[in-house]
This record gives structure tokens, sequence and C-alpha cells, in this order.
């Protein structure tokens, strides 16, 4: 195996074993040199910090990400249709005096609960120039891609429907008039309209009291774009439904006065209002169950490597390991249990590597 490849592997055991930074992957493979003597070769003994340090720096992150696509697609082959949230994440502690912290954007699978790819944002951009290149990575056909506002762009849109699946948009002041059409056109129609029979039209409300809070949330969903400005409609391709999601949240430990909030959302996909509520509520599992995983977990935002693209790499390689661990049904417990498991007990880890 090549001395690059040997460095690469025993950064994803560390990391799959609990080690955040590259002190700890030294000190972990020198402690279990033994193992690692299984599987490599090792002619000059473990790399020193600074050396596993030296060569992520120097890695091609694209490059490294596309390992990110090739290592998903061993582990499942063909995902079954889907939603894929995209969503940005800033690694907070690769900032400098004359450095901004990198930040990457992420393709989610929600349902799967895996990353399927990232780009970074250049140093002159914003998430809006690398989702296109994100998306032009991944077969999305028969998905359903779901953005935030900040990616709720025509273009993008437009890239979204050319793979041949749909976009769930949130929407927010930086479409132009979109956001405040897309509100008149619900105030009216419940001021005007009969929903329970009227066509094009349907509802859905529920109640959720959880995590110190009492959530009630109404939504209320049409495919009757009739009366919406015509240039709005026909701006944005194949659009089919509007929707919008008020929730009325009151936190139960204070008892503080309710907090009402209306949020709209527009769709290339038909769908009924029960069918966005948890699309919607679905899309945000990235934040529960990918970046606030990597934070706690993983320590991304307190990991201070930040030369050249090491951080970046690295970024790439918790993900693999974040992905590896998910698809570990065979053992239950959560992730930290699991790389403490996989710490002590070689044929566990064996098992996640794909050795045994």
């Amino acid at each position: 195996m090549p001395r690059c490849l040997e460095i690469l592997f025993m950064v994803v055991t560390a990391t799959l074993c609990g080690m955040n930074g590259f002190a700890e992957v030294e000190e972990f493979c020198l402690e279990d040199i033994e193992w690692f003597q299984k599987w490599l070769t090792l002619p000059n003994g473990v790399p020193r910090a600074q050396t596993f340090s030296n060569v992520f720096q120097i890695i091609d992150p694209d490059l490294f990400n596309r390992c990110l696509i090739e290592h998903l697609s061993s582990l499942w082959p063909a995902l079954a249709s889907q939603m894929i949230a995209v969503d940005g994440k800033c690694l907070r502690g690769s900032h400098e005096l004359s450095k901004n912290a990198a930040h990457a954007v992420s393709a989610w699978a929600a349902d799967t609960g895996v990353t399927l790819a990232q780009e970074f944002v250049s140093k002159k951009s914003n998430e809006i120039t690398p989702i296109p290149k994100l998306l032009e990575q991944l077969d999305l056909e028969g998905h359903l891609v779901t953005t935030d506002a900040m990616g709720a762009q025509i273009p993008i849109a437009q890239t979204i429907v050319k793979k041949g699946t749909d976009y769930l948009f949130s929407l927010k002041g930086n479409q132009g008039n979109t956001e405040k059409e897309v509100r008149d056109h619900f105030e009216i129609t419940l001021r005007q309209l009969d929903l329970r029979t009227a066509k094009g039209w349907s509802t859905f409300q529920d109640h959720e009291i959880a995590h110190g809070r009492d959530t009630k949330r109404a939504v209320l969903c049409t495919t009757n774009l009739i009366s919406l400005v015509p240039e709005i409609r026909d701006r944005w391709p194949q659009l089919k439904s509007l929707i919008m999601v008020e929730t009325d949240t009151k936190m139960v430990s204070t008892g503080k006065e309710r907090k009402k909030e209306r949020r709209c959302y527009l769709s290339s996909r038909e769908g009924d209002a029960e069918f966005f509520k948890k699309a919607v509520r679905l899309h945000w599992s990235i934040e529960s169950q990918c970046h606030w995983v990597l934070n706690t977990c993983f320590q991304e935002d307190h990991n201070r490597t930040r030369k050249g693209n090491t951080a970046k790499n690295l970024g790439a390689v918790r993900r693999i390991v974040l992905n590896i661990l998910k698809d570990d049904a065979g053992v239950k417990g959560s992730l930290p249990s699991k790389r403490c498991r996989a710490l002590m007990n070689r044929t566990y880890r064996e098992r996640l590597l794909s050795l045994a």
C-alpha cells in the first residue's frame, strides 16, 4: 500500500475509534501498532502528528470529496427514493486572523441518515455557488431536494429539475416579491374559500409536546396556482405546490407567551399538507443528526487544525466515519459508544472497516 494511503487508513481508523486530532491519531497508532502492522507495512513506524498534518494540507479537497461519494456507493449501491437535504455548516475552528473559517455545503439523505457529498464555499462566494456543483455529482432522479431560503434560487431549481427530480424551497425576503406574493395568495384564500370543500387545497394539523416545548402546527397546501402572479408562477420551473406552515410554540418550563411563526415554501412536486409537513420537518434532520453530531461527537467546531486543506479534508474523513457508524445496524448504541467499542474491540473495528 502506498505510504499516503497508509496515512489515510490510519487517520480514518483513529477517527472511527474516537480520536479527533492528529496528536491523538499518532498516540493511538503507537499504542495499537501491533494491529496496524497486521494491515500496513509501516517501514518507518508510525508517522508523527506533523506528518499527518503535512499530508492532509496538500491533498486536493475536491478529489478527496470524491472518496466520500465513492465510499457511499459501496455502502449503499442504490438509495431508495427519499429526501435530500442541502445545507451549509461552518467549520468554526478553522479560522485564522487573515483567513475565514472553511464553510461546507452538504447533501444529506434524510431517510437513510448519511452524507452523500459535500462542497466547500470559495473565499469570495456564499452557499449559492457550490450547490449546483454539489448536485451535479449526484444521481438525484426520483428524490426530493430541499434547501433553506439561501438555496431557493431559480438556477438551482433549474439544475434540480434537469436532474429529473423535484425541489422544496423555503422562502424568505431574498427572492424579490416571491415570498410576499405567496403569503398574499394564502391570506386572500383563507378569507374567501371554504378549505373543506375547495379543490386543490389540503390542510393538516398536529399537536406535539416534546423537549420542553408545546407546539401546535398547522399546514396549508395548494396546487391551485391560478391566482398567483403569473411572472412568479412562470419564473420557477415546473412549480406545482405552495405550502404555508404556521407554528404556535410555548415553552412548558417557563410558561412564556406563545410564539407564532409562519413560513412559506414552494415545490415542483404535488402533495398534500401532511406530506409536506413531514418533508419540512425532515429537512432539519441534517442539523440534528449530522451537524450537531459532528460538533458534539467529533468536536468539529473545536478542532483548530486549519493550515492548507487540512480542515476541509478532515471534514470529509469525519463524514466518511459518520456514514460507517450509521451503516452499522448490527450493534445498538449511541455513536460515542460505537466509537468506544471500535477502540477496544478489534474484531468490531475490522468489521466496520470491511477488513473482516
